[in-house]
């Protein structure tokens, strides 16, 4: 391509409403000029010898002044900004050159446009916003589909709101909900898909041990809920076994998860870090912003704030101390030889809480062992190659690894002792294959759902603490309207 048609452009917005803006020629493209105009508000002008039908109708009704003859340069005389757009390149060379001289903007609509002072960009106008788009004069064809393209997914913008798809521990059972967790690159790759959804502006998935979660800023067309369910895998499930949540009630919702109120165990703080964690990836990855960020900040302002209020409430609701409880609760001897498999959180928090009670563990590490500082003391650090013969004298296992298969299968290799020995599979998707309980009778196998059962029961209902923290919510409803009011344009201008 010629270099002279390599033009660098900046980009402005000009503020006409009642200026003075004149418009040479009287054909096809001078109507499109004069449409953009009028939409401006500016006071248009059109000088040409004759009008297309458009133009004559426009020019009739007094929408703008027709001067019925040739270009002449007085008629610059009282003029901001000029379109050379007769279908003469000499004329429109002659009125580029006059303009210059006088210091007016002009924009010729031909080979010119090059020596021109601005081109126009392919724009559409919506509710309370314009988008413009531009190659700087070198592909009207492509501003255009580009145009066309953001017009349907801005046109979506103003009926947006908040919304939660997902399913958890209350809908399904730990089996029933592995096919439907997200991680590695088939969390990557179910984004990359919902990024292409019209009307999904913004969004971030969350997937933990107890939920599968799509939240987003989402236009409340109805048209592309079964296609989000479809890619989320919800729509292999009875509607019963999932929900949707949209408005205040979404907002609502993000604030219970935070504060742990929705978890299995209530008042377990490891949400806050995957709710975290789950943003930052999602922001990495392009597909939330500055919407998403306000929501999980005011998630979380909130959840600290019913965690003040409501301090008698909360016991200590981690994973790892219910593992301590339910060691506790079986009267298991203090010299029990304890496996600990897997350095993530759950696993390191695990190893701390077993020293902190004086039980003695090995901890297994797999591919990077942990710090030094980082082993308390009674814990032997061992690599996994050391695991069969460990396993051979265990008298509990605790598997908290982030494998997405089970490491802990019916196999000769990893031959469990011939006697009692308690399981604790505290990952999902399972790190223990359910098929050890039947390959070894003398083992008891407990997984998530059945360790979280017995704390439920244990600890009795949250229910009361729920009803509080949602009146709780209701007093910060501010800042669900500020974020609805952001995408709707209804804040002040920047």
């Amino acid at each position: 391509m010629n270099d002279r048609l390599k033009r660098t452009v900046y980009p402005v917005s000009l503020l006409l409403e009642r200026k003075s803006c004149l418009v040479i020629g009287g054909g096809k493209v001078a109507v499109r000029k004069v449409a953009g105009l009028l939409d401006a508000q500016a006071a248009v002008t059109v000088v040409s010898p004759e009008l297309n039908d458009v133009l004559a109708a426009w020019a009739a009704s007094g929408r703008v002044r027709h001067i019925r003859r040739a270009f002449e340069t007085r008629d610059l005389d009282v003029c901001s900004l000029v379109f050379a757009a007769t279908d003469s390149r000499s004329v429109n060379r002659q009125i580029l050159t006059a303009c210059r001289e006088r210091r007016i903007l002009c924009c010729p609509v031909d080979a010119n446009w090059v020596d021109g002072d601005f081109v126009t960009p392919a724009t559409f106008r919506g509710d309370q916003v314009t988008v413009s788009v531009s190659t700087g004069g070198q592909s009207c064809r492509r501003s255009r589909l580009i145009k066309n393209s953001l017009a349907r997914h801005v046109s979506q913008i103003d009926t947006a709101e908040c919304v939660v798809f997902g399913s958890s521990h209350q809908q399904l059972s730990l089996r029933e909900r592995e096919p439907l967790q997200l991680s590695g690159e088939r969390l990557v790759e179910t984004g990359r898909m919902l990024a292409n959804v019209y009307g999904v502006h913004e969004f971030m998935l969350l997937d933990t041990c107890n939920r599968t979660e799509l939240l987003a800023i989402k236009s409340c067309r109805m048209e592309t809920v079964p296609l989000l369910c479809r890619i989320l895998g919800l729509d292999r499930l009875p509607r019963e076994r999932y929900y949707i949540k949209n408005g205040f009630e979404a907002f609502e919702h993000a604030a219970l998860l935070t504060a742990g109120l929705l978890s299995q165990m209530p008042g377990e703080t490891h949400i806050v870090s995957q709710v975290k964690d789950a943003l930052n990836l999602a922001t990495g990855q392009g597909w939330s912003g500055a919407l998403m960020a306000e929501w999980v900040a005011a998630a979380l302002h909130i959840s600290k704030d019913i965690r003040r209020q409501f301090p008698f409430a909360w016991r200590k609701g981690e994973i790892e101390d219910a593992c301590i409880s339910f060691l506790k609760d079986t009267a298991l001897p203090d010299n029990s030889r304890m496996v600990v498999l897997g350095t993530g959180v759950v696993g390191s928090g695990l190893v701390r809480r077993l020293a902190a009670e004086g039980r003695r563990c090995d901890w297994l590490y797999h591919r990077r062992a942990p710090a030094e500082n980082a082993v308390p003391a009674g814990c032997r650090l061992r690599p996994w190659s050391d695991l069969t013969a460990i396993l051979n004298q265990a008298d509990v296992v605790f598997a908290a690894t982030s494998s997405q298969t089970p490491v802990l299968t019916p196999h000769p290799a990893l031959a469990l002792p011939r006697r009692a020995v308690l399981l604790l599979d505290l990952a999902t998707p399972r790190n223990i294959d359910p098929a050890c309980a039947g390959a070894y009778p003398q083992a008891r196998l407990v997984d998530l759902d059945g360790l979280k059962g017995w704390y439920g029961r244990m600890t009795g209902s949250f229910e009361p603490v729920l009803q509080l923290s949602r009146a709780k919510i209701q007093e910060h409803q501010s800042m669900y309207e500020s974020i609805i009011n952001t995408i709707q344009g209804r804040n002040e201008s920047e």
